[in-house]
């Protein structure tokens, strides 16, 4: 039976182009398993768990995640200086904190689980992605999605937006099927209610992440001012959809924040202050820009891509005035060149498309494969984590940072405090040595002090003559910072405790003890 494209592509004989049912058969049986063994394999290559890099926020959801799993409290142990006398925690939507949380109590809270939870993210988001790409005839994209999408996730973390984003690919590619079921002999509500599905998964995204809020409500508002202009849809029927989702959606948020309404809002407001950052972001209007002009270029070729971009360039440019987050931006970029390239290239260049894909691969996962391969695995691991149980057990007060939670302690971490967030609100780390106070001890790694953070902090500059942090050879920071200058050993170790107007430093991966001044 023909099926009614309702986002046609141009060059077709109406706005509504009568295509086969099968017009996606170009992504075979082949390509499906090609597929499978593309998402299968990023499992032990990206998301192996001792050499996945603990993410600067890691301590900030993990714990919280896990207390919830534990406790069904929402709280954080490990923030109890950064948030002094706060118990329950409304600092963000929490609808990641949630399913994250219930995820861990039935499979336990570990460095194992919380990867894993991080890898089935990225399959279900790719996976919806696949399904758009395929709703929209892109076969190529479809087929390589798993490997230009997992780049994004190694730099990701445990952050909000993992969980975000599969609602939100689920929406959009949603979205796109709703079109392709446009059929006259179909009846109207029922092409309504898959596009009310679509919109109210759209609209769990940023309950999950607030930083999906704006490309959620781009995607809205661009769908369905297209499909008003070129007469798909009745204002009744907008109207209908939208109210609809808004409202089931305000029903599941009050529900995930147990109706306390003012909590949310003081605690919200309270954070905001250094979360959504200030001012405009040039650099997601850059791209916002981007992604439009690319979406008008691809009317020529496909108008569904180019609707696809067009979404994509409206979340963008909202995300520039509220909340810009790494990897929805990544992801955003990586679904414009795909669909782009697959829509051009079409089938006179398919060797020039999968040629290039192959390209931006290796480009975008140059350091991480190289970083695999070459590294090696640090010693001293039983030594930092016997000294961390006897500094607990001595009641000192411990500042641990995310690659000790996360390669150390298997994020057994309740009697620690995060070093990231050692400081009260709105600071964050500390910056100096002299900030060290007896009774406290810090474990650190050089990954953190001299990668992430480039070696720029006075605590790095102080140990930098005695730390030998070796990085193996790597291409610029493609991925952001957490995508470069990693370690040829995963993951060292550091100690430090003040010896009066000294800092005693313990380096495990060398075996040796030596101090420092404190000022």
């Amino acid at each position: 039976m023909p099926v009614r494209i309702g986002l046609a592509d141009k060059g077709s004989q109406s706005r509504g182009a009568i295509v086969r049912n099968d017009d996606a058969s170009s992504f075979t049986i082949l390509h499906a398993c090609l597929w499978l063994l593309f998402a299968g394999l990023a499992a032990p290559v990206f998301f192996w768990p001792d050499h996945t890099i603990a993410h600067v926020d890691d301590l900030f959801f993990i714990p919280w995640a896990a207390e919830y799993a534990t406790t069904g409290n929402h709280g954080n142990p490990l923030l109890a200086v950064q948030f002094p006398g706060l118990e329950n925690y409304h600092l963000y939507t929490r609808f990641h904190l949630i399913l994250s949380g219930l995820f861990l109590d039935q499979f336990g809270v570990s460095r194992q689980s919380v990867v894993a939870y991080e890898y089935l993210c990225f399959l279900l988001t790719t996976l919806a992605f696949t399904a758009l790409c395929l709703a929209i005839r892109l076969p190529k994209a479809a087929l390589v999605a798993p490997l230009l999408l997992v780049p994004t996730y190694v730099v990701t973390g445990f952050r909000l937006e993992v969980t975000a984003c599969v609602f939100w690919m689920l929406g959009l590619s949603l979205l796109f099927w709703a079109a392709r079921l446009k059929d006259p002999g179909r009846a109207d509500l029922q092409v309504s209610c898959l596009r009310t599905l679509a919109k109210l998964a759209l609209v769990f995204a940023p309950l999950a992440s607030p930083a999906l809020f704006a490309w959620g409500l781009g995607a809205i508002v661009v769908h369905d001012i297209w499909r008003f202009v070129f007469r798909e849809a009745k204002i009744v029927a907008l109207f209908f959809e939208n109210a609809v989702a808004l409202a089931l959606g305000l029903v599941i948020f009050s529900l995930s924040i147990d109706f306390q309404y003012r909590e949310f809002v003081d605690q919200i407001v309270f954070h905001a202050a250094r979360s959504t950052g200030h001012g405009i972001n040039d650099e997601a209007l850059g791209r916002a820009a981007i992604f439009a002009v690319v979406g008008a270029a691809l009317t020529r070729w496909s108008r569904p891509a180019a609707l696809v971009c067009l979404l994509l360039s409206a979340g963008q440019g909202l995300a520039a005035f509220l909340h810009d987050k790494v990897l929805v931006r990544n992801l955003a970029a990586s679904m414009v060149f795909l669909v782009a390239l697959d829509a051009v290239t079409r089938k006179r260049f398919l060797r020039t498309a999968y040629v290039l894909y192959t390209l931006v691969f290796l480009v975008l996962t140059a350091n991480f494969l190289v970083f695999y391969v070459l590294s090696e695995r640090a010693s001293g691991r039983v030594a930092a984590t016997r000294d961390y149980w006897n500094d607990i057990d001595a009641d000192n007060r411990v500042f641990i940072d995310e690659t000790m939670a996360h390669h150390y302690l298997d994020h057994q971490t309740r009697d620690a405090v995060s070093w990231t967030w050692g400081r009260e609100f709105p600071l964050a780390r500390a910056e100096e040595l002299n900030e060290l106070r007896a009774g406290e001890v810090w474990y650190l790694s050089p990954y953190t002090l001299f990668a992430y953070l480039k070696g720029h902090t006075a605590i790095a500059k102080a140990l930098a003559e005695d730390v030998d942090y070796r990085r193996l050879p790597q291409l610029s920071c493609v991925m952001g910072r957490h995508s470069c200058r990693l370690p040829a050993e995963r993951w060292t170790m550091l100690r430090l405790q003040r010896d009066d107007d000294r800092i005693m430093v313990t380096d495990y991966a060398s075996d040796r003890e030596f101090t420092v001044p404190a000022n």
